[in-house]
């Protein structure tokens, strides 16, 4: 091999490597939009596998037997596809996500209420991931002890023992060659509505991660204008305070445990509303309520819509925009909510979109940086850009944070936060209660008086500027 190739190849693969082992980057593979011209291709050999380090199938349930099964007859097409892209890329993995809204929650209640009930599941999930070849379980229970929707006073608890069990079988398994221990992770309502009912602390002695859905924290059912997912709360005066993703992340991860145990939960879709009076369009203004539908429910739209539609005002004469295949144009152009850090704008006088935009979701990713969040969770997947623009800004943000970040073992070594349970060996006591980490929610280690050996920023800038400087002798040479 020349020389110039081979340090081509260690300055570019170097951190490709780093990224992967310091973030997760959870991707929900679910079709949320209907049939439209603008509906990008959602195959699964046409994911940008390489942006995710795990991909979640969404959904498969939980029948009234109370066992598993898939949603759709044509699913098991698509697990053979998904699982397919580890043959790309072997360092990737997948699970299934049990449950979903649209679910009986009342099987969710009933599994867990008696052994015989969860050893039947457990028996059943275990079985059907390996015989489809995936690597864990996501649980979605939306939502433990909510009787409107199945659930009864004891779910808490019993969930606990459910996961406890789901754990020593998982653990006790027989794996078969190039098997791993299977990875259980529990998607987490994206604020204190029902996040009451998730016994957090004791959960995480089970689960490898959660996903905090920090998302759909406003939406059709106000009569206000907000965006879906404010980083802070633009609503702090109005009846509909306390939601935002600051206020998602402060209830949903306490102190008692290890912030690397959450992902931050992304929406690739943004929200509409009608509103009341075209002429007050700023965030809280009056809303009569969903917006019209389009590729999406009423009340929603995915990136990809209001990026075209942003798009078109590029166009500077206005008689020579085209309008989208819903014969939608932007009357007012997009806008900062400086407090929500999203971006808003008004669709035909009346139709008020708020969505997240590269920029804004930079942000977000500052902020989970500065709280110590093990990595994001994406849903969903088929709401970006057929380029893949979003989910891209999303993977260039984690690991520019990445770079940056000074979380690092004292030893100076890059911590693995792709598994915080020992690659899925059982070991999940190094990031529990009582962990050197635990309650230290976005902290930073100290630096020693001799740091010049073991201070992590110094030690990372070294590595970039060595990086370079053989990135350019390498071209230097080619």
């Amino acid at each position: 091999m020349r020389l110039h190739t081979l340090l081509a190849g260690v300055a570019l693969a170097l951190p490709a490597v780093l990224v992967s082992q310091a973030q997760r980057i959870v991707g929900y593979y679910g079709k949320t939009a209907g049939e439209c011209s603008d509906y990008p291709s959602f195959a699964p050999s046409e994911l940008p596998y390489n942006l995710y380090t795990h991909l979640n199938f969404a959904f498969v349930l939980i029948n009234d037997d109370g066992v598993v099964t898939m949603q759709h007859a044509e699913d098991e097409k698509l697990y053979k596809e998904l699982n397919g892209l580890k043959l790309k890329k072997p360092g990737l993995r997948t699970t299934v996500t049990v449950g979903g809204w649209d679910m009986d929650m009342a099987h969710y209640s009933k599994m867990v209420s008696t052994s015989a009930n969860r050893q039947k599941f457990i028996k059943s999930i275990l079985a059907f991931v390996r015989k489809h070849d995936f690597d864990g379980v996501d649980f979605d229970w939306e939502y433990p002890a909510d009787k409107q929707r199945g659930g009864h006073d004891n779910d808490p608890e019993n969930f606990v023992t459910f996961l406890k069990e789901m754990r020593d079988a998982a653990n006790h398994e027989k794996l078969k060659p190039k098997q791993e221990r299977l990875i259980l992770s529990i998607a987490l309502p994206g604020g204190p509505f029902h996040g009451q009912y998730f016994l957090i602390p004791k959960l995480s002695k089970y689960v490898d991660w959660f996903n905090i859905m920090a998302y759909n924290l406003h939406g059709q059912w106000e009569d206000m204008v907000f965006c879906a997912a404010p980083l802070y709360d633009t609503a702090k005066d109005t009846k509909y305070y306390g939601y935002s993703v600051h206020d998602a992340s402060k209830s949903m991860a306490p102190n008692s445990v290890s912030p690397k145990k959450f992902n931050l939960g992304l929406s690739l879709s943004g929200v509409t509303f009608t509103l009341k009076d075209k002429t007050k369009t700023t965030p809280g203004s009056p809303a009569v309520g969903p917006g019209r539908q389009g590729c999406q429910e009423k009340g929603a739209m995915a990136y990809f819509e209001a990026k075209k539609l942003a798009n078109n005002l590029q166009i500077a004469d206005a008689k020579n925009r085209i309008h989208d295949q819903f014969d939608r144009l932007v009357t007012q152009e997009p806008r900062m909510d400086e407090v929500g850090k999203c971006m808003y704008m008004v669709v035909d006088g009346d139709q008020w979109i708020g969505y997240d935009t590269p920029e804004t979701y930079a942000l977000k990713i500052e902020y989970l940086r500065s709280y110590g969040f093990g990595g994001v969770s994406i849903w969903s997947m088929d709401s970006d850009t057929s380029n893949h623009e979003l989910t891209a800004s999303i993977h260039d943000s984690l690991f520019k944070s990445m770079i940056q970040s000074e979380s690092l073992g004292k030893d100076g070594k890059v911590e693995d936060m792709t598994n915080s349970t020992s690659s899925h060996k059982g070991d999940v006591s190094k990031t529990g209660p009582g962990s050197k980490d635990a309650g230290k929610v976005g902290a930073k280690p100290a630096v020693g008086k001799d740091a010049s050996s073991a201070c992590p920023e110094e030690s990372l800038h070294s590595l970039i500027r060595t990086l370079a400087l053989v990135s350019t002798t390498a071209a230097l040479l080619a």
